[in-house]
């Protein structure tokens, strides 16, 4: 990571800042600048008029597809559906308004769904969720709208705001063990001082709120014959709270703290951002009516700190680009003891996450844009019922190049190919006591998919078209394929050499 750095500042002084416009970009390019303009200036609303890419709008519908064995066992092993988005920056003419807006929509059926009866609700480590058994399918429809305004009140203070507004429904049409909706809100409130001409500072405040009601049934599909449904509640490793008779109503707010400093100066640009959260999940059982009983089964907590640096130096025919983002999270989860009245703490879990990048974009030219980069990931976790212990760490280097080539004077081919290899660095999986369901059902696949060494190969394919008064055509087709490369020696074996990972995605992205 330190030699990639090294390397890349020896030449970064060479560069000069442009700001470019989005019908004169490449395929490749526009991949770039849209990727800098999600995770620097929308992260925070008060910057939309400081951001790196002039007014722009697009509508994008892909379909989805992907099979495989090798998959982590929470996970689906086959996808297919549809995905659209369509989204918008613009400055109000003759005001200090700048607005974004997206809207996205996504339909997919998710197929073998082990175990998670809670499927695509659990974030940050939180070990809460609904198990069974029996592999499942889910149908999952998905709405989610984003807008961002910014006003600048005066050559100094900029004021922002944002909001995001996300539903997701999880049913099934076969198995209708369990059907739940989601529900995400998240508001943000952003100021940013220009204390110099070449100096920016931000400060943004969130809340996220997110609740999720599920509806436990007992019906199996047709081809099962069992006639009951068992459910649990997982509240650790091992630990688990059983026959559920009813589903849950969870809820969880994140507020969190944005700091953020920015410079432009002549050629390069400069930024840092902290970001604090605090969050706090709960779980609440449906059945329990009555004032003087507690009808929270569960609480997880939990503390994450952000930190990412970008860097970018521009010349007129190319952009050289830095960026390192880490990541800490602790959290711990509580159940309540009714025989005492009280919550007793079984869970904690700690993660680090450190990710360094660095890209070149040669404008107009063959050779579009090369890219390094490397990823470290380190998890523990731990039990404390039964001293279960599962902790792991990993490694995966990254290497990208993209290819850009005029057919005509109003067609290019372009072609994005990237490899990345997981090093599994460390495993440690100790059940210790708890010789249980969770241990057979869940702990142990976990443990031995976590010890598989990998590779994985993404192409993306397009054509790139011109269109009447300045509209953009991109067809593509990506693909990403993940190929087993060492799995581990152990006396109980899930997964085979042979086995792997395919996602296809093919799309349409009108830019108008």
């Amino acid at each position: 990571m330190c030699l990639t750095f090294s390397l890349f500042l020896s030449v970064l002084h060479l560069c000069a800042q442009t700001i470019p416009n989005v019908n004169s970009l490449s395929a490749i390019e526009r991949d770039f600048h849209f990727n800098l303009f999600e995770d620097r200036y929308f992260q925070m609303p008060s910057l939309l008029n400081q951001s790196n890419l002039q007014k722009f709008s697009y509508g994008e519908l892909n379909y989805l597809y992907s099979e495989g064995e090798l998959r982590h066992p929470q996970d689906y092993k086959k996808q297919n559906g549809l995905y659209l988005e369509t989204a918008s920056l613009a400055s109000l003419k003759d005001t200090n308004w700048t607005l974004y807006g997206s809207l996205e929509y996504l339909n997919t059926r998710k197929e073998d769904i082990e175990n998670n009866l809670t499927y695509g609700i659990t974030e940050n480590s939180s070990p809460y969720y609904l198990f069974q058994e029996t592999t499942g399918l889910w149908n999952h429809q998905d709405y989610n709208f984003k807008v961002s305004a910014a006003n600048a009140l005066n050559s100094k203070l900029t004021l922002g705001a944002y909001l995001n507004y996300d539903t997701s429904f999880y049913f099934r049409k076969t198995d209708t063990r369990n059907e739940l909706t989601a529900l995400k809100v998240q508001t943000k409130v952003a100021l940013s001082y220009q204390y110099t001409p070449k100096h920016v500072f931000s400060l943004a405040l969130s809340n996220e709120f997110y609740k999720t009601d599920s509806a436990l049934g007992n019906k199996f599909p047709e081809n099962n014959t069992a006639t009951t449904a068992n459910y649990y509640l997982n509240t650790g490793l091992g630990s688990y709270i059983k026959n559920i008779e009813t589903g849950f109503e969870t809820k969880r707010n994140i507020p969190e703290l944005q700091l953020f400093w920015l410079t432009k100066q002549d050629g390069w640009d400069l930024s840092i951002e902290s970001a604090t959260e605090y969050g706090v999940e709960r779980w609440r059982d449906k059945n329990i009516v009555n004032i003087e009983e507690n009808d929270e089964l569960s609480k997880y907590s939990f503390v994450k700190e952000q930190l990412h640096i970008f860097y970018n130096t521009y010349q007129a025919d190319k952009l050289m680009s830095l960026r390192l983002k880490a990541e800490y999270l602790k959290g711990s989860g509580e159940v309540w003891q009714d025989a005492g009245a009280y919550y007793y703490k079984n869970f904690k879990t700690t993660s680090y996450n450190v990710k360094a990048e660095a890209d070149v974009l040669f404008y107009n030219a063959f050779l579009n844009k090369v890219s390094v980069g490397v990823n470290y990931y380190n998890k523990s976790q731990f039990d404390l019922n039964y001293a279960y212990t599962y902790d792991f760490q990993y490694i995966d280097p990254e290497i990208a190049i993209g290819l850009n080539k005029s057919i005509s004077s109003k067609t290019a081919f372009f072609a994005n190919f990237s490899a990345l290899y997981h090093l599994t660095l460390h495993v440690e999986h100790d059940p210790f006591a708890a010789n249980n369901i969770y241990v057979d059902w869940i702990g142990n696949k976990m443990a031995y998919f976590t010890e598989i060494d990998a590779f994985n190969v993404n192409t993306k394919l397009g054509i790139d078209i011109k269109l009447k008064a300045k509209n953009r055509l991109e067809c593509t087709l990506t693909t990403a394929y993940t190929k087993a490369t060492e799995l581990p020696v152990s006396s109980e074996s899930y997964y085979a050499n042979s086995d792997d990972y395919l996602n296809i995605t093919a799309g349409l992205k009108l830019y108008f």
